[in-house]
């Protein structure tokens, strides 16, 4: 049996046209992730916009891969079955007898690796996490690279300019300022989710040892329900540390107000941020909620204090709240729910601001300007980039 199954497959003898129309993504699987999520946002946005993708999944399929399968015109790779050696030759050997492409971009040191065996004009890779190319799992990886293409950090692509700090850092070497922050589809301009009459506060995310807000504001729901005992905390989300949060709640004086809840099928965010007062958290629900015209209070992961960077429109360009700049001041997260308590028009503000950082976000406005990155590293046709 061969291990990877092939859908949608057409045969294409493609040369540079001086704009990129032909793009793969390499990846390893599709198992529940930021970046998996990324990948789906992705094709789906290329796919809806006349570029003829393919997705190249060189160890497994995974629960998400289904969101892939339903994009009507996607080629996609992927392992049909989860027993085989961590790199199946198989899609090795698709990745060499593939047609050349425009545009390859990867998500991890593995995938770029690997995609130096599709042939292409243009290479890219992105890093979405602080410490990728730091990690000791990656040492033999990153040496290939090395030996393969002495220049292969100008092709990294960072999330926000923390992450190409941390990069550089790793490598020992200067990087270009080349970013893609996390593509996210938010609703209409005027969509106003939240609502300062709400005492509903909502987190969605993985329940893990790293995130150590919820038991923060549990906490702090013991003082809110003292200020005004229609305050609720609704936490959408599962996960290994899922246990150790029931626990905590049912602990709480406050257990009453506080509800967890499984993740929204089908990704229905509206439902979750409908009439809410705030959302706590980071990352890309963070940026849906702030789009949808909620406010946005950040968390850092691993901090034992669970300490704020404050407002989601107070940090820096590209960045999410997700703890990996170094913040100049952090708050309490109760601090800053009490102060949109101030008045209406202190948390129409907050709103609002929260909402021009989101819209930066917006699937549109990152894409055009990753294909612009990509174009501008485009050659002419019957040049290849190497």
């Amino acid at each position: 049996m061969i291990p990877f199954e092939t859908i949608h497959n057409e045969e294409s003898h493609h040369k540079a046209s001086g704009q990129v129309r032909k793009i793969a993504l390499v990846h390893k699987h599709m198992k529940a992730g930021g970046v998996e999520a990324l990948i789906i946002r992705m094709s789906r946005w290329l796919v809806d916009n006349g570029y003829e993708v393919s997705v190249f999944l060189y160890s497994s399929g995974g629960p998400l891969l289904k969101h892939l399968q339903q994009i009507d015109g996607l080629e996609l790779i992927v392992r049909d079955n989860g027993k085989e050696p961590p790199l199946d030759l198989s899609v090795l050997n698709q990745l060499v007898r593939s047609d050349k492409y425009d545009l390859v971009y990867s998500f991890s040191p593995s995938g770029l690796l690997l995609s130096y065996a599709l042939p292409a004009h243009v290479r890219l890779s992105g890093v979405y996490q602080p410490e990728l190319y730091k990690l000791e799992r990656n040492k033999k990886i990153i040496r290939a690279l090395k030996a393969i293409d002495k220049g292969f950090h100008q092709k990294l692509v960072f999330m926000n300019p923390t992450i190409r700090r941390y990069t550089a850092r790793a490598l020992e070497t200067e990087v270009p300022e080349q970013f893609m922050p996390p593509p996210v589809e938010q609703g209409t301009e005027d969509q106003q989710l939240g609502s300062p009459h709400s005492r509903r506060i909502v987190s969605v995310g993985a329940i893990q040892a790293f995130t150590t807000h919820y038991a923060q504001v549990i906490e702090l729901m013991e003082e809110l329900i003292q200020i005004d005992p229609e305050f609720t905390y609704h936490i959408y989300g599962e996960g290994p540390d899922e246990a150790r949060l029931r626990k905590s709640i049912d602990e709480s004086e406050a257990r009453e107000h506080i509800f967890l809840h499984s993740m929204p099928k089908g990704g229905r965010m509206e439902d979750v941020l409908k009439d809410s007062f705030c959302f706590i958290g980071s990352g890309a629900v963070m940026i849906q909620a702030c789009g949808a015209g909620v406010p946005g209070i950040t968390s850092r992961a691993n901090d034992a204090e669970a300490l704020s960077e404050g407002y989601f429109h107070e940090l820096p360009p590209y960045e999410v709240g997700e703890s990996y700049w170094e913040a100049p001041e952090t708050y309490e997260i109760g601090e800053l729910v009490k102060n949109l308590l101030v008045s209406e028009n202190a948390y129409r503000k907050v709103v609002e601001r929260c909402k021009q950082k989101a819209r930066k976000f917006g699937i549109d406005a990152v894409m055009k300007e990753f294909l612009e990155l990509a174009n501008g590293k485009l050659p002419q046709a019957n040049k290849s980039e190497g």
